[in-house]
């Protein structure tokens, strides 16, 4: 009797302990799949608007965040951008030119949701307002799942600024100057060289723009940060514990 009784015993132990490590699997893999892509479209006569935002199950306080955010940018450009707009089609119209294309306010969101401590958002916002191009700005959170608080990069990283600024600008010369076929002249090299060391220079706010995936997170640099605006957005990555 007491040896069917271990068995019994020994039997149950195991499927708990199998369920328990299949519990925390699809908790894990859930944090994954823990939001959906929203998008909010509206076509003015002055304004085209495309924003897409998620919207996270179990962190509203993030979804809030980043809602918030890109809503109340948009809601500031687009309060401008109608006299703007306006005021300048009635000066054409006045001189027989042609009335101006809308403006465009264009929003992505990329979330990162592989690390088990973080999840990570990098919203992306193209404006065009007139002129030869339009202007991306980044903007970042990377939101501690465990804490419930956005954490920095010297705190994600654990290094000095002078490190990550070290870093940084070692991965940008490689890839700006020195492997780079389409400068060649001491004058072109001087000029990315001052705007990476102004972009990348050991201040907290010139890094304050990453993703975390993994153990490995990425540096973000908006256009005119450490190149010409032709270079478009630039990384850096650097490996964490």
């Amino acid at each position: 009797m007491k040896r069917v009784f271990y068995s019994v015993l020994c039997l149950c132990l195991i499927i708990l302990t199998f369920t328990s490590c299949l519990s925390s699997k699809i908790e894990r893999n859930s944090t994954s799949k823990a939001y959906r892509t929203l998008n909010f479209k509206e076509d003015l006569d002055y304004l085209k608007t495309d924003i897409s935002y998620p919207e996270f199950n179990n962190y509203p306080e993030l979804s809030k965040r980043v809602k918030n955010t890109i809503f109340s940018n948009w809601e500031s450009f687009k309060s401008y951008t109608k006299n703007d707009w306006h005021q300048i089609n009635e000066l054409n119209a006045r001189d027989s030119k042609s009335s101006l294309p809308p403006y465009e306010y264009i929003v992505k969101t990329q979330i990162e949701t592989s690390s088990p401590k973080y999840i990570s958002v990098l919203i992306n916002s193209y404006v065009y307002n007139g002129g030869a191009h339009g202007n991306t700005t980044l903007i970042s959170y990377n939101y501690n799942i465990n804490t419930g608080k956005y954490e920095n990069i010297l705190t994600v990283t654990g290094m000095d600024i002078n490190k990550i600024s070290e870093i940084s600008r070692n991965q940008l010369y490689d890839r700006l100057i020195n492997h780079n076929k389409d400068i060649s002249s001491p004058s072109q090299i001087d000029d990315l060289k001052e705007m990476i060391n102004t972009g990348a220079f050991p201040q907290i706010g010139n890094f304050e723009i990453f993703t975390i995936a993994k153990k490995n997170l990425t540096i973000y640099f908006e256009p005119y940060s450490v190149a010409p605006y032709s270079y478009g957005i630039q990384s850096v990555n650097l490996k964490i514990e």
